[in-house]
This record gives C-alpha cells, sequence and structure tokens, in this order.
C-alpha cells in the first residue's frame, strides 16, 4: 500500500477531540488568493505527547499534530470549504474528504476540500494526526510541509491561506548505520618522557580529512590496546578519531609465562593504586601528545583532531580509569585527577570502591556519563559484585547520565576476549546494543547531533534492547 494512502487512511479514521492545550504557533503571511489583506490566522504544530511544539522528530516518535483556523471574523457563521495540503519532499498533496492524500497539480480548480461546507465558528479545529509513529508509515528521512486554507461559499473564487507552512523533518537516525566503508589503523608508540614511560596505541582514523572529534578507550587488567576493537572499528567508522592506549604494569604482558595457578594473584597485585596513579597519568600524557600530534602537519594526525571534543571510555580496570579522569573523586590522591579536556564519558563494566561513600566521591561529575554493566558482571578481582557495578548510577548527579545493564551480560560482554563459560556462547545481541547506544551518546554528547540526543532520551533505545535489558538516564 502506499505510504500516502495508509497515511491519509488512518488520519480519516481520526476523529480527536482536543482538549485544552498550549496555544498552537501561529503561520505567518496569511493571505487570500486575490493579494487582499485578511484577519484569518491559520494554527499549527506538532509535538509528541506532553512536549513542546518543534519541527524536528525520530523516526520512531509519536506524533501530534493539531491545527486551527481563525477566521476573518467577516466570515463567522458561514458556510465553508476546508482544505489541508501537503508537500512531500517538494511534490504537493491535497487531502480528499475520504481522508486520502492524492497528487494536487496547484490548480485551484481542481482543488478538493478536505472539510466541504462546514459551517465556520470564530475558531475551528482541523483534526490532523493524533500519536502516529510517521516512520512506521514509511515517512522517515523524510520532509513535509503541511499548509491550511478555505474558502467560504459566498466567494467560490477566492482561496484564504497561509503563506507558510508547517515545516517537520523525520529523521532516520541509525547509530549502527556506517557511514565509511572502511577505515584506517596504525600503531604507534609514545613516550611520556617526565615518567619515561612507553605507551604503545592503536588508533582508528576515520575517512575525513577535517578534524574529527576523539575517543580514548582504555582496556581492563591483563588486556592489551585490541581489547575491544569492533568497537573502534565502529566509532572511527561514523567519523570518530579512536585511541586505544595500553598500560605497562598492568596490561597482557604481566601474564606472559605466569602458569594458570597464580594467574588470579598476579591480577590482583596488578590492580594496585600505584598502577591507577600510573593510568591516570597515562590519559593525560596521551592527551598531550595528541595536541603536539595534532599541530604538526607532517603527522599522520595533523589537523585531523577536534581536540575540544574528547571522549573517555574504558572496561573493568579501564573503567576505573575513566571514572577518575572524568569526575571521580580519588579520596587518597592530593591532587584532582579529572582532566578537564575529557567531556564526556563512558565506563563500562563501572564500580564504586565502596557503595557507602559513592553519593560523596561521584556526585560532584558534571559532564555526561553513559555506564553499562550486566546482570552478570562480576569479578574475583577485588571481589567485585553487580551491586558494586550496580551502584555507580545512584550515586551520579541527574543530568545527561545514563545507565545500559545487559540481561545476563557478564564481565567480558563488552570486549572480545572470552565470555566464561555461564555465558557460552556470546549473546549475539550484545555488541550490537552496546555499539548502538554508546554511537548514540558520543554523537549527542562530541557532536551535538539532536536527533542522536532525541533517539538517546526516548523509546528509540529500546529498538536495540532485549525486553529484560535494563536502561534509564537522569
Amino acid at each position: 500500500m502506499p505510504r500516502l494512502l495508509l497515511l491519509g487512511l488512518i488520519l480519516a479514521w481520526l476523529l480527536p477531540i482536543f482538549a485544552a492545550a498550549a496555544e498552537l504557533p501561529a503561520l505567518a503571511n496569511a493571505t487570500a488568493a486575490s493579494g487582499k489583506p485578511t484577519a484569518a490566522i491559520f494554527r499549527i504544530g506538532a509535538n509528541t505527547a506532553g512536549a513542546a511544539f518543534r519541527n524536528d522528530f525520530l523516526a520512531a516518535d509519536a506524533i501530534t499534530i493539531r491545527a486551527q483556523i481563525e477566521v476573518d471574523p467577516i466570515h463567522t457563521n458561514q458556510t465553508a470549504n476546508l482544505f489541508l495540503l501537503l508537500s512531500l519532499d517538494g511534490q504537493l498533496f491535497m487531502r480528499n474528504a475520504s481522508g486520502n492524500f492524492q497528487p494536487w497539480n496547484g490548480n485551484p480548480a481542481s482543488l478538493l476540500a478536505t472539510v466541504p461546507n462546514a459551517p465556520l465558528p470564530a475558531r475551528k479545529e482541523l483534526p490532523i494526526i493524533d500519536n502516529i509513529a510517521l516512520g512506521a508509515l514509511g515517512l522517515a528521512g523524510s520532509n513535509l510541509a503541511f499548509y491550511l486554507a478555505y474558502n467560504v461559499t459566498a466567494e467560490p473564487g477566492e482561496i484564504y491561506y497561509s503563506g507558510s507552512p508547517l515545516q517537520i523533518s523525520i529523521s532516520n537516525y541509525d547509530p549502527l548505520q556506517i557511514t565509511a566503508a572502511t577505515t584506517q589503523s596504525f600503531t604507534t608508540t609514545m613516550l611520556d618522557s617526565t615518567r619515561n614511560r612507553e605507551l604503545p596505541l592503536l588508533v582508528f582514523l576515520p575517512q575525513t580529512t577535517t578534524p574529527a572529534p576523539i575517543v580514548l578507550f582504555s582496556h581492563g587488567l591483563g588486556g592489551t590496546y585490541e581489547t575491544a576493537v569492533y568497537l573502534g572499528q565502529h566509532w572511527s567508522a561514523r567519523g570518530y578519531v579512536v585511541v586505544f592506549m595500553q598500560h605497562a604494569g598492568s596490561d597482557g604482558k604481566i601474564l606472559e609465562g605466569v602458569p594458570a595457578s597464580q594467574i588470579l594473584a598476579v591480577m590482583q597485585a596488578a590492580s594496585s593504586t600505584a598502577n591507577l596513579v600510573a593510568r591516570i597519568a597515562d590519559v593525560s600524557a596521551i592527551i598531550d601528545q595528541l595536541q603536539l600530534w595534532n599541530a604538526d602537519t607532517t603527522h599522520i594526525l595533523g589537523k585531523r583532531l577536534a581536540l575540544d571534543r574528547i571522549g573517555m571510555a574504558g572496561h573493568s580496570f579501564g573503567a576505573r580509569t575513566t571514572q577518575t579522569t572524568s569526575g571521580e573523586i580519588v579520596p587518597w590522591l592530593n591532587y584532582p585527577t579529572r582532566d578537564p579536556r575529557i567531556k564526556a564519558a563512558m565506563p563500562l563494566s563501572g564500580s564504586v570502591t565502596n557503595i557507602a561513600t559513592a553519593a560523596q566521591l561521584l556526585g560532584n561529575v558534571n559532564i555526561p556519563w553513559l555506564l553499562m554493566t550486566g546482570t552478570r558482571d562480576v569479578s574475583p578481582i577485588n571481589d567485585t559484585t553487580v551491586a558494586d557495578r550496580l551502584a555507580v548510577f545512584p550515586a551520579l548527579p541527574p543530568g545527561n547520565k545514563y545507565e545500559l545493564v545487559l540481561f545476563e551480560g557478564e564481565h567480558h560482554a563488552f570486549t572480545e576476549r572470552p565470555v566464561s563459560v555461564l555465558q557460552n556462547p556470546r549473546n549475539p545481541a550484545h555488541h550490537p546494543a552496546i555499539k548502538a547506544i554508546s554511537t548514540a551518546f558520543w554523537d549527542s554528547y562530541l557532536r551535538n547531533d539532536v536527533a542522536a540526543r532525541r533517539w538517546l532520551d526516548s523509546n528509540a533505545v529500546r529498538s536495540v534492547l532485549a525486553p529484560a535489558d535494563g536502561w534509564q538516564l537522569k
């Protein structure tokens, strides 16, 4: 069924009675076909339930469009024809009395009335749409313009109309859509001369020569810069420079040659205060180096970095690294650990060290955070429990904070390392959900993408989640 016929049939079924609400916005330039002045006012507005009127929507938004014609006082109580016209991606349609849209050639003589021969009160409601997701009707990605008009039967040749329309766009925002088929990647090693510390890096570059936002990623205990390559590939294909860092002293090298019976002890020892302090310094040192490389026109990263839009992400011990460089207070250090150049943060399998003091340590986080964990996200390192993971979100102050809890997601659901025997094989739905929500988060807060923010803050998020997955925001 053609999408406009389907839309018309649905609209024809709707006879909503509108309750008192905020006054509809008035369209400008009310005029008559003859050019003579008129006191008629045409009002129309689009919104979602309880929200303000606006002009851009997501495909999943349930939209209500209300219209009202305030007729010229000289026409009150006369019999008239009411017209609703639609311009869809530049093509004109008229809605007939049966509620269907059909093409209109622009000739006034062929114009069909939406409501024929109706008595005109001082104000006349014209039902348009009530709580319909236009994206579901095949209109995603479209631009629509609605015009209102009327004529009185005593003046058959004269039409009074809104010279300007209500214009709305239906965004087809899809955080899983790939905007670049391939990305460039390279490895390098930088030297932090102040600490004589080498930092191996894996960098993914998008297919753009203009400065791009940056996402830094910190691996967990015993990991490497290849811990979550699937995220680097996806984020880079979406237009981000992604820098995976590797932290000496808590990376995979600590496990080389270690017997299986001693791995847990070695990992526990590596989760030390000294290594966390080193990781915090690594983050700032890497940002410093990125600034130098960006200023060097001979470097591969020269002039390609939007250094005012940096995001920080990490898994497990990398999540601790992310939290402490993005606003969490480290009480046993006598200096601030937050790097103010980080504008948004995404801890994967984050945690609090003490649930009782979580609000005190996290209460001053003032940048957007997206937390991800799972209902089986436990770790023998420091005996970290699901409760430790779930204590982070409630301790954060409101304002651009989000939490995803994957049903039966375990500790390595967020990486490419093998999952536990409790979840073997890996749930194939987890990585797509992680990619989608993380991308929408970066798009929202590193690109100021309005469509991404609306997607992230609406029920559209549920489209990439399983029914039992947890999602909340504040």
